[in-house]
């Protein structure tokens, strides 16, 4: 698959049915489902639909094959505000998650294409900081686009 076989897009609310698929696609490659496939998409593709009206906090890009109907690729973006401050700091940070690309359409650049959309995005935004929790396999893609471990943040895993 070549890269101009491939449309990168942003996201709407008529993409969430397709959207939902990718999830589970995505979640279900990593960890034991404990969900119905037909369950998980209706519950998800409502609150993809609901998240893509509102056009506020969430943003979405996926990857198409041209002339298709058919994602093969998604990338969700969240818009955090800061606190107001009186300093030269934006007040913005992203966090980027979900990054997805079918697994026979991988391998073609279209995870870049994904992580390149969000990006510009956050530059027209004037986000201060971008986020992410990457697995083993996805971090050569985002050191690829600047991405590295934090000298100045501190986290902690909450148990279940």
């Amino acid at each position: 698959m070549t890269r101009h076989e491939i449309d990168v897009r942003e996201a709407n609310a008529a993409d969430a049915p397709e959207l939902a698929r990718l999830r589970f696609s995505f979640r279900s490659e990593y960890h034991p489902v404990v969900e119905s496939e037909v369950d998980f998409t209706a519950r998800c593709e409502t609150w993809m639909r609901n998240r893509l009206l509102q056009g506020d906090a969430w943003r979405a890009w996926v990857a198409e094959r041209s002339g298709a109907r058919t994602l093969v690729g998604t990338l969700w973006l969240q818009i955090i505000e800061k606190l107001p401050n009186p300093g030269d700091e934006t007040e913005v940070h992203a966090y980027i998650t979900s990054v997805y690309v079918s697994p026979d359409a991988r391998n073609g650049g279209i995870g870049s294409r994904l992580v390149e959309a969000a990006l510009a995005a956050c530059r027209e935004l004037n986000v201060d900081a971008i986020f992410l929790w990457p697995s083993a396999r996805s971090r050569p893609l985002y050191a690829r686009h600047g991405f590295g471990p934090p000298a100045d943040i501190l986290s902690q895993r909450l148990l279940r």
